[in-house]
């Protein structure tokens, strides 16, 4: 007896493994054909399936327990992503602001003015932090996975708050345009500082987002014990047949109890 996903599965990786054996073989040709100046540049010789139609004959002796799977709906996770990304954007932004405008550094009016606009200026606000929660998004484009904890489903809080702390040092507190106002031991001072409240801000925010959320889905399948030898087909046919003749007489031993009832009626 075997399970019909063992089996296909085995025939799918025996096919895997002959392509793998047939690239080898093909690419070992490579040697003999450089061997002969004349055929150096040949192509060497390959084969792909792209398709193929197999005939499977089994027969299902029993279904056992629902074997149950489960993955990650990343399309859910990336929505996730977005509002997270939005709401972190506009605490980032609120949070250095506050440092840097409560701070006792001294410095030229000048230097502090990106930031006052960024207090009194809504338009200017809601472009910065639209800029900002795009470069976020980004940050998970080409790996997305790691954020996820693929063993339950739950947001990795570690991996999130470091990509989005990366985002905040390159796009916005080192960058260039900002160099003035950090310049020195006490303008690394109030960077510093204001990298800390950011980030404390930052986690508060992806803790409370990601408490509840689970991105498993969770899917049922049953498992099919299957015959697939010629001897276990045969006797599932043979048990079969029984099973319909057995089923046949007892339809023409209660067919001849009804005619024998309407008989005696009669009489």
């Amino acid at each position: 007896m075997a399970q019909l996903s063992s089996v296909i599965g085995s025939i799918l990786r025996d096919i895997v493994s002959a392509q793998h054996e047939a690239n080898l073989y093909s690419l070992s040709l490579g040697d003999s054909y450089g061997k002969d100046g004349k055929a150096k540049d040949f192509q060497l010789p390959n084969v792909m399936v792209s398709d193929m139609e197999l005939d499977l004959k089994y027969g299902v002796k029993s279904a056992s327990e629902s074997q149950q799977q489960f993955n990650i709906k990343y399309d859910k996770f990336r929505q996730f992503l977005k509002e997270l990304c939005e709401q972190v954007a506009r605490v980032a932004i609120s949070s250095a602001v506050t440092t840097v405008m409560t701070s006792d550094i001294e410095r030229n009016e000048g230097e502090k003015h990106f930031f006052e606009r960024l207090k009194k200026e809504n338009k200017l606000h809601q472009e910065f932090c639209t800029f900002l929660s795009r470069n976020m998004r980004n940050s998970f484009r080409n790996n997305l996975y790691d954020a996820v904890d693929s063993s339950n489903g739950s947001v990795n809080n570690d991996v999130v708050i470091s990509r989005l702390t990366d985002v905040v040092r390159k796009k916005f507190l080192y960058d260039t345009d900002l160099d003035d106002l950090f310049a020195g031991e006490d303008g690394e001072k109030l960077r510093d500082t204001a990298e800390k409240n950011i980030i404390k801000a930052m986690e508060a925010i992806v803790k409370k987002l990601s408490v509840d959320a689970n991105f498993k889905s969770l899917h049922s399948f049953p498992q099919l014990d299957v015959a697939i030898t010629a001897d276990e087909l045969m006797n599932m046919l043979k048990k079969r047949y029984t099973v319909l003749r057995s089923s046949s007489a007892l339809a023409i031993i209660q067919s001849v109890k009804r005619m024998m009832i309407r008989y005696w009626k009669i009489l």
